[in-house]
């Protein structure tokens, strides 16, 4: 029989569970990390377990160690693997079993006990000064990819995997701040006079198991999902785009009939969904699919960005200004100008080709709007201004 592991950290909980199972027939044989395996016997109602911290990294105690513990009444059962640890492959506990009610206890000598818990102590306090400084690294490489690259973080590009392989790597170490804060509050007792009791209620302890398990094993299969997910669905070059008239809210863009050059065929649009941005949309209308053929047809596509920190559409912007600098010819540069309503507008030409380019920013909005027609683009800038403001 198979049960989930409790944490060993909550040891006089996780002995009176043991001793628990022991009275209703069912005996201890392998503690790991998330399952316990039980064995049925002989239901007994004085059975003992007993955990130790295990001084060293060796697991098993050697025979000289089970021979005085067998002349004691004390049988070496297993022992436990550190859970959601960086030293997870050392072990953590010795579980031993006595079946004689006469036998003497274990570890009655309460300084030799301290000692024992301060090792274990010492382990959990270095597992902290990895995970703390490492979750900051990450959490700081993340914010400054978001913050330098912008437009990589916005449109699903690894961006829901990286969050919640973060909150995963969170809830780890909240969970090793929570064991050792178990453990220093079991020592703490260790120190008192008293000493410090064998068994103690499972039922708090069982509720955090399960709370654990919900958590980290839902919350991975979540991670695993998503990155698969991502592999068939890495750009929006790979994700289909819609009509307009098929989306339920209001699709941000400017259509080429308020340009005055309409074409045949509906406008259509792609949505990404972000941590990062309140709302991200591609549009494009007109023929896309003959650009390389002698059709001098109008075409307008855009891109429109907002953004949940007004201050990232800075850095967007200047993004965008660099993406386009790099495919231009390099006498042509985009120009700053002056269109009411925005904080800041670029447009340029491409004469040879006779595509136009204009990119707006307004609070925490950028656009980047590209069109191919007869119309004067910046002429009609103000028509972008007054969808900024609609889409808000």
């Amino acid at each position: 029989m198979r049960r989930l592991a409790l944490d060993p950290m909550d040891v006089p909980a996780v002995q009176a569970w043991l001793e628990d199972w022991a009275a209703r027939g069912w005996y201890l044989e392998l503690y790991g990390r998330s399952l316990v395996k039980f064995v049925q016997g002989e239901k007994r109602e004085n059975v003992r377990y007993r955990l130790q911290p295990v001084r060293g990294e060796a697991g098993v105690p050697d025979q000289d160690t089970r021979e005085a513990y067998r002349e004691m009444g004390w049988t070496f059962v297993c022992a436990t693997i550190a859970s959601w640890s960086v030293s997870s492959m050392e072990p953590e506990f010795r579980i031993w079993r006595c079946d004689d009610p006469a036998a003497p206890e274990l570890d009655t000598d309460q300084a030799l006990r301290r000692e024992e818990y301060d090792v274990l102590l010492r382990r959990r306090r270095r597992d902290l000064l990895v995970l703390v400084p490492t979750i900051t690294l990450i959490l700081g490489v993340i914010l400054l990819g978001a913050w330098v690259r912008p437009r990589e973080y916005l449109l699903e590009r690894g961006d829901s995997g990286t969050t919640l392989f973060l909150g995963l790597y969170v809830l780890t170490c909240l969970h090793v701040v929570s064991r050792t804060a178990r453990l220093v509050r079991f020592t703490r007792r260790l120190r008192s006079e008293e000493p410090a009791p064998q068994r103690g209620s499972w039922r708090r302890a069982w509720a955090r198991a399960w709370a654990r398990a919900w958590l980290f094993e839902g919350l991975r299969l979540l991670v695993i999902l998503v990155m698969i997910v991502s592999l068939f669905h890495f750009n929006g070059s790979r994700r289909h785009y819609l009509p307009v008239s098929q989306y339920d809210e209001p699709v941000p863009y400017v259509s080429l009939a308020e340009l005055g050059t309409p074409a045949e065929g509906e406008a259509e649009a792609l949505d990404f969904h972000s941590v990062w941005g309140k709302s991200v949309w591609w549009t494009m209308e007109g023929d896309y699919e003959h650009l390389e053929e002698d059709d001098d047809g109008p075409r307008c596509s855009t891109e429109y960005y907002s953004l949940r920190i007004p201050y990232m559409a800075v850095n967007l912007e200047a993004q965008m200004l660099k993406r386009w600098s790099n495919v231009m010819d390099a006498g042509d540069r985009p120009e700053q100008a002056a269109v009411p309503g925005a904080d800041s507008a670029w447009y340029w030409r491409d004469d040879a080709k006779g595509w136009q380019f204009l990119l707006l920013r307004r609070g925490g909005q950028v656009l980047d709007a590209s069109y191919l027609g007869e119309a004067d683009l910046l002429e009609h800038a103000d028509k972008y201004v007054e969808m900024l403001e609609r889409v808000k």
